[in-house]
């Protein structure tokens, strides 16, 4: 750990709104010619001493301790270091209550349970041409599917090398080379000792609806606690509104590829679920959630289970919102049996989807 506060650095780049601290680091180490370890350092970061090093909840969650030494670095407040941290969605699309700095477990633990990537992140690339290399922070969650502003689908791979964006080597979190400057518009995977210089800018993905752009407005109004969280007409609290969307897109999982006529997605979106449905089941038929609570992989899945979600909390009152849930449950219910314990039961859900599950399976709502 730095001792004391660090030294005021000369060249000091301004964070942009909405912008993760990663990308902010990175653009500081470009902006002042040096490896990103040393910007770290040089803010003041706990870092390890390894080649090759990453701080524990890098962009994650920050300590009060670090703020103050990044505002002794570079003159940035505090406030302005908390926003650019996942943890400015906390108890709203994420939970990190459990996520302490240099803790290891509970990191591993939150990114294994959170729909969040903590080291990874989607992209728009028309948006990374306009802004020189900024990534906004909330492209790092599992809901984030599709740029409002240019109505784009966002990319989740790089079509080089198909490593997920801002992953390491085989798509392990990337750490803080002591060595390599960052490139925040390419690609930057290390892949057999060779660094992938796909131009992020240049990646080409495809239009999507005002529809799903909407939606995508709605979601970030919500996690950033802008608006109020309506489920079924009733006002509930930010994290129980996503809860209860993540709750609807199990469901849908658990009811693939039965479900499938039943849904109002996009053709591409019905494919993308039926997709990842064949892939789960190959990959893994253990837990209590499983591949079916883990966070959407593509945005394209996420905006699948999205368009679904959302009309169900649009159902206005709760016999709408029985009628919009019985289809999805009975779909589901098979394969729900096999989930032990229920992973519902872990989930802080609005009284009324409660309710409303309970109506369409009786009793057992609790019990499957």
């Amino acid at each position: 750990m730095t001792v004391g506060l660090p030294r005021r650095l000369a060249l000091v780049v301004e964070p942009q709104p909405g912008e993760s601290f990663a990308s902010w680091v990175d653009r500081m180490a470009v902006r002042n010619g040096c490896p990103l370890w040393m910007m770290a350092e040089a803010l003041g970061l706990d870092v390890r001493a390894s080649g090759e090093v990453r701080s524990l909840a890098y962009g994650v969650v920050v300590t009060p301790e670090t703020c103050r030494a990044i505002w002794a670095a570079t003159g940035v407040s505090a406030e302005v270091v908390r926003g650019m941290h996942l943890e400015v969605f906390d108890g709203s699309a994420v939970e990190l209550a459990g996520v302490r700095v240099g803790d290891k477990d509970s990191v591993r633990l939150a990114e294994g349970r959170e729909w969040v990537q903590f080291f990874g992140s989607r992209a728009c690339p028309r948006c990374l041409a306009a802004s020189g290399g900024a990534w906004p922070v909330w492209w790092k969650l599992g809901w984030a599917m599709v740029c409002p502003e240019h109505r784009m689908l966002l990319v989740d791979l790089c079509p080089k090398c198909r490593v997920s964006l801002r992953r390491g080597p085989a798509g392990q979190p990337a750490r803080l080379s002591r060595s390599r400057m960052p490139a925040p518009l390419q690609c930057g995977a290390l892949l057999s000792g060779a660094i992938c210089d796909q131009p992020i800018p240049q990646i080409s993905t495809r239009a999507v609806s005002g529809e799903l752009a909407d939606q995508q407005q709605l979601v970030l109004e919500v996690a950033m606690r802008r608006q109020p969280a309506l489920f079924a007409g009733q006002v509930v609290s930010a994290g129980q509104w996503f809860a209860a969307l993540k709750a609807t897109a199990m469901l849908v999982r658990l009811g693939v590829p039965e479900v499938l006529p039943l849904l109002d997605a996009t053709a591409d979106g019905l494919g993308a679920l039926a997709a990842e449905a064949a892939a789960g089941r190959r990959r893994n038929r253990a837990g209590p959630a499983g591949r079916f609570g883990m966070a959407p992989r593509t945005a394209l899945v996420a905006a699948g289970l999205l368009a679904v979600a959302l009309k169900v909390a649009a159902a206005e009152g709760e016999s709408a919102l029985v009628a919009r849930l019985m289809p999805l449950a009975g779909a589901a219910r098979i394969r729900w049996k096999e989930r032990r314990p229920d992973p519902l039961t872990r989930m802080d859900l609005p009284a009324v989807f409660t309710a409303a599950l309970e109506a369409v399976l009786g009793g057992q709502a609790r019990r499957l």
